[in-house]
Formats: structure tokens, sequence, C-alpha cells
């Protein structure tokens, strides 16, 4: 799997992120920038606050609901402030989601550093999209 790693300061200009897979991102609150064509069975989240409060507004952009919407299989939001250190880390989150051993909602509470009420997974809890990876190790 091809990995791309942006840590400019340039924002994703829409249509500049084809065949996505997986995303994690801060920028543009509540306003989702429609860069990505997601893969089937694609995993991302957007840190920033409130990203999960508007699921069901019509005319909501916020992140959770729009990369639902454009074909995304999982994300995290929050409903409210949950300050960045409530957010999965990253490379713990995504690396054992891409290892296989670990469900969606093991992988999120490994790399979470605590527990808050405002966070919100949105997917399957037993979704393991690399499942298969290890049968033969």
């Amino acid at each position: 799997m091809t990995i791309v790693v942006d840590d400019t300061k340039r924002l994703f200009e829409p249509g500049e992120c084809p065949e996505a897979a997986f995303y994690c991102g801060w920028y543009k609150l509540s306003h989702y920038v429609d860069a990505f064509t997601w893969q089937p069975g694609s995993v991302g989240y957007h840190i920033a606050s409130g990203e999960c409060t508007t699921l069901k507004r019509e005319n909501s952009r916020v992140w959770c609901k729009m990369m639902i919407e454009k074909g995304i299989a999982a994300t995290i939001g929050p409903v409210g402030e949950p300050y960045v250190q409530a957010f999965p880390v990253p490379e713990i989150f995504f690396g054992f989601l891409s290892e296989g051993i670990l469900s969606l909602v093991e992988c999120y509470m490994v790399s979470t550093p605590y527990l808050s009420w405002k966070m919100v997974l949105v997917g399957d809890p037993l979704y393991r999209p690399f499942k298969n990876r290890n049968l033969h190790r």
C-alpha cells in the first residue's frame, strides 16, 4: 500500500487525493473539503471540535457526515470540544488497524489516551479491513 504523509501547511484541494484508504487530518473546521475518492472500506477521522454534531442535519458540512456520505466505512468525531488529547493517536490507531489483528473498536480503545464522553466511533465495531493479512505469517 502506498502511503503519503503530507505535513506541509498547504491544504488538500478538491479531487487531489484519489483512492484514499486512510485519512487523518486537521484543518477546515466544520467544512469538509472534497479532496478524496474513498476506497471501499476506507477509514479516517478529522481532528477538530464538533465534527460529529450534525450528522442528521441536511445542510451540514462537518467532516464525519460528509465522509460517510462520500463513502468512508468508519470515522471518529466529537460532539463537543474534547481537546486534541481525546483523539486516538494516529500512528497507533492506523498501525493496529493495518496489522489486521484487532477490530476497529479495539484499535480505537488501545490508541485513545483516555476515554471521553464526547467522542463517537461511527462504523461497524467489529470491522477488520486487513483481517486476512496475518494468515500467511
